[in-house]
């Protein structure tokens, strides 16, 4: 009996092993497909459809000019998710930078919602994604309309990305990310939690695994965060799950180009998070506090790059239905 228990014991932890090293990375790193079906219209605002090519990728985004714009903003999505995502309530927060009188373009990255899907298409977490960004920036170039400060804003792994491309040279008059991810393996662990249900502790194995062998950037956003020189605004969840607050404060105090601000708490049951599972408040920091989240822009952008942002309260509770 003790001798069948031990091979019971070194079986399933060979299997664990041999799982955590060679199953579970690529099967979490997956990108999958989730198209866009909606747009700009549906929240009353004008667009066009654009396409940027980088790295032989096509990426479909979206181009919403204001009207007699005063600044420009790249918006960058998180994983898995495509330029409207839901988890963030992307449309409305569309809407509120349009009413801000900032231009803003949208795009899906590689792999994601309606731009072109390689043979592998994984997750990067910033890295190959940045250069995505880096080419929609390089786009703003040549657009005459695309006119004042340049802000680069991201959610999630969209804020890792986004940190990614200011280290890779890409230029940003300043930054707005909410719930970036910082450090990856404790992203990745995180979310094998949300999936499973299982203790975090299971998952640092594979984790590990997918920076040291399946591409997952060594160089996480907090590394490449204590050399942003780019006023910086992290708007951040203190109850999320997935990119969780420690990260992010440890980063506002090591970098003074980095301020912080925590959401204001989301009960559990809240309607804004009502459908989100085990993901709650991760990204939802908009959807659940729409007035406060464009509030909190609006005053960061002013002092930083010397802005008259204002919205008004009607304006702000009707985004709310968006």
């Amino acid at each position: 009996m003790k001798r069948w228990t031990i091979r019971v014991v070194l079986l399933l932890t060979l299997t664990y092993v041999l799982g955590s090293l060679l199953a579970l990375p690529p099967y979490a790193l997956r990108v999958p497909s989730n198209p866009v079906t909606t747009s700009p219209a549906d929240v009353g605002i004008p667009f066009e459809d654009i396409v940027i090519r980088v790295d032989g990728f096509e990426l479909a985004g979206w181009w919403i000019p204001a009207q007699r714009p005063v600044a420009t903003m790249v918006f960058l999505h998180g994983a898995g998710a495509n330029r409207t995502s839901a988890f963030f309530n992307s449309l409305a927060f569309y809407r509120a930078m349009h009413d801000l009188r900032i231009n803003v373009v949208a795009f899906d990255h590689r792999h994601h919602g309606n731009s072109s899907r390689g043979p592998t298409p994984r997750l990067g977490m910033g890295d190959p994604e940045w250069r995505d960004a880096a080419a929609v920036m390089a786009w703003l170039d040549t657009n005459a309309q695309a006119v004042g400060p340049r802000i680069i804003a991201g959610v999630s792994m969209g804020g890792a990305t986004a940190i990614q491309a200011l280290a890779h040279g890409s230029s940003a008059d300043a930054a707005v990310l909410f719930d970036p991810a910082l450090d990856n393996q404790d992203a990745l662990a995180q979310g094998a939690v949300i999936f499973t249900g299982l203790p975090a502790s299971l998952f640092r194995l594979y984790a590990w695994s997918a920076q040291r062998f399946w591409g997952l950037p060594k160089n996480d956003g907090i590394q490449q965060g204590l050399e942003l020189t780019t006023p910086t605004l992290i708007i951040q969840d203190s109850d999320d799950p997935i990119t969780r607050l420690p990260f992010a404060q440890a980063l506002a105090e090591a970098n003074p180009s980095i301020q912080i601000t925590e959401v204001p708490k989301i009960a559990q049951g809240s309607a804004c998070i009502a459908n989100k599972g085990r993901w709650a408040t991760h990204a939802a920091g908009f959807a659940c506090h729409p007035n406060w989240a464009v509030e909190q822009v609006s005053e960061f952008l002013n002092h930083a790059l010397g802005l008259n942002l204002s919205l008004s309260r009607a304006t702000l509770d009707s985004n709310q239905s968006f």
